[in-house]
């Protein structure tokens, strides 16, 4: 029981740490996914910036987001702003306008001009931000791209029957291994443990038991102690022969236990 209780626990903890540990790579997997389209999309406008034009002089804008958002139905929303935070282009559901949001502006002066880009999460939305460098390698603006969560979580939970479908055939196969492995274990133990019981039972009657090389090595004492026992029921019934006729007598047994 100890061993099936440590069993359970252990599978248990495995498959709650592995959807855990899949909630996280599935979530990274799919910004990752997000990432590169949005690299791709800042590399088609630094192609135009690094010829020398203003990021806010460029033309169809529009129809390059709305072109890019077509792309991928996951995506929400899709914006172009310049250094400044005004949204120049924007096309998506979740998409800004006007100005970015506040924590757009922070994330993307901490981690906006690095190569990774910034992060920020708001509620169900998830936004991805990534920097548009000009000719001289410094920010001329950026792009954020927004997805959602829930429909990312939404497929991870879908995976919940298939994982504790598969946690269950490994717990009920890992409990018929550990029964049968006791049982195995213990089947020689128990009959080491009858024989052992027989053999106190013939010393109670005061008979000398039968000991098998098997149980001297599995209770080395028991010769000793048979030998010991024997002896003494043998000194009683010696005693019992001498001893006055008015005075009670015990089985030879019952002096012995």
């Amino acid at each position: 029981m100890l061993l099936q209780v440590a069993l359970c626990f252990a599978l248990i903890s495995t498959a709650a740490l592995s959807y855990l540990k899949m909630e996280r790579m599935v979530e990274d997997t799919v910004a990752s996914r997000f990432t590169v389209a949005l690299r791709g999309l800042a590399g088609e406008v630094e192609g135009a910036v690094s010829l020398g034009v203003s990021l806010n002089a460029l033309r169809n804008l529009d129809a390059l987001i709305q072109r890019a958002l077509s792309r991928d139905d996951r995506i929400t929303g899709l914006v172009l702003f310049n250094d400044a935070g005004e949204i120049l282009a924007s096309a998506g559901r979740n998409a800004p306008t006007g100005t970015m949001p506040a924590d757009w502006k922070a994330a993307f002066a901490r981690d906006g001009r690095s190569e990774r880009g910034a992060k920020v999460t708001s509620g169900d939305s998830q936004a991805l931000l990534l920097g548009i460098r000009n000719a001289f390698g410094g920010v001329a603006g950026g792009i954020g791209l927004t997805y959602s969560l829930n429909e990312v979580h939404a497929g991870i939970r879908g995976t919940i029957p298939e994982l504790a479908l598969s946690s269950g055939i490994n717990l009920i196969t890992g409990l018929l291994i550990t029964m049968i492995a006791v049982w195995l274990l213990l089947r020689p133990i128990q009959r080491l443990l009858r024989e052992l019981t027989s053999a106190v039972k013939a010393l109670g009657h005061g008979e000398p038991p039968e000991i098998t090389p098997e149980m001297a090595d599995f209770a080395p004492d028991l010769p000793q102690f048979a030998d010991r026992i024997l002896h003494l029921q043998q000194l009683e019934t010696d005693g019992a022969a001498h001893r006055p006729a008015h005075c009670p007598a015990q089985s030879p047994a019952e002096s012995v236990r």
